[in-house]
């Protein structure tokens, strides 16, 4: 009789004569085979700040879309109680901030997401700088970006922002913003509303903050175009022992350049480039390390900076490779995905 039952692995001990009962009864653990099929993804979860992350399995749907509005969502379904809204997931190289009221239907959780476009950065009061994925659209679809007065004319622009719900990103009220993809940037805006109850989940669900921007002037003695920070303010140094022995190191980032794809059979070399946030080389160093994860095993040869891959089991095309440069604490520098492909 075990083949008269839709599911193998999670037969019913007790059957009522209807299979709904046992849809029902073991309706996360049906999920949970989903999740070891084809069908699923391999994705980091990360907090609101990127501070702390982990590798979960999910169905990320919406890949195919009609238009371009639905091509920068997608649908996430996840185990239940794995997300909240203000989390960010890193799927097909990109961050996706989830933004949906996360709902369950007793099976799996889902919720809406959103493709981050840009690194936000903005300097708070005690003069740390804050770095948040966003998720931008813009709030003036229809202006023809020009301000006009009777001596002047001006470029008017404003763009809504999408953020996680926390007490850094609240922080962003009132400032001064460069967004701009050009290095260095010129595109200033000023955080001019915010709506921190809108999307507000409760603490069971999280949350995001929407912020409306307009577009603003630079000023050159105040901005720091190098560092991406408007209105920026030197750190005191009431707090800094000893600096000439003990320098502060510039936070190191870094960019992993290469193919997004390896062939079965053949190897692939991938480099990491590694600046300072001020955007100078910074050398390899012996603290620093090569991080891969796949689901089978891989050849890996490392030589500092450089890393090189080879695959021989067939059985893993379409399989994802996860490369990370980590520093000696284990902080994350780059990332970068590779996808399996077989030999055409």
């Amino acid at each position: 009789m075990k083949e008269w039952y839709l599911m193998d692995n999670y037969a019913p001990n007790v059957t009522s004569g209807y299979e709904s009962d046992a849809l029902s009864q073991f309706a996360q653990d049906n999920f949970s085979d989903v999740l070891k099929t084809t069908f699923s993804d391999t994705v980091l979860l990360y907090n609101q700040d990127l501070s702390k992350s982990k590798k979960i399995r999910c169905v990320i749907q919406g890949n195919s879309a009609d238009t371009y509005l639905k091509s920068m969502e997608r649908i996430g379904l996840f185990p239940i109680g794995t997300v909240k809204a203000g989390m960010y997931i890193f799927f097909e190289n990109r961050y996706w901030l989830i933004t949906g009221y996360p709902g369950s239907n007793k099976a799996y959780e889902k919720a809406t997401m959103r493709l981050c476009q840009y690194k936000l950065r903005w300097q708070i009061s005690t003069g740390d700088i804050i770095e948040r994925w966003i998720s931008a659209q813009s709030s003036s679809k229809y202006d023809d970006g020009l301000k006009e007065g009777e001596n002047l004319t001006l470029t008017s622009d404003s763009i809504m922002l999408f953020l996680p719900n926390d007490d850094e990103s609240l922080t962003l009220d009132g400032k001064r913003v460069f967004i701009d993809k050009k290095t260095p940037p010129d595109k200033v805006y000023l955080v001019s509303r915010t709506d921190s109850i809108l999307y507000d989940y409760g603490e069971d669900h999280g949350g995001i903050l929407c912020f409306i921007t307009e577009k603003g002037e630079t000023k050159n003695h105040f901005d720091r175009p190098d560092l991406r920070i408007c209105d920026y303010v030197e750190p005191s140094n009431s707090d800094i022992i000893d600096e000439d022995t003990h320098p502060k190191p510039n936070k190191v980032v870094g960019m992993v350049k290469g193919s997004r794809s390896i062939k079965v059979g053949f190897s692939r070399s991938y480099v990491a480039e590694l600046t300072d946030e001020n955007g100078n080389h910074v050398e390899w160093a012996d603290d620093y390390k090569w991080d891969t994860e796949c689901e089978g095993a891989i050849s890996v040869e490392v030589d500092k900076d450089k890393i090189t891959l080879l695959v021989t089991d067939e059985a893993l095309i379409g399989k994802t490779i996860h490369l990370s440069v980590l520093s000696g604490e284990n902080v994350l520098i780059a990332e970068f995905q590779v996808t399996i492909v077989e030999l055409m």
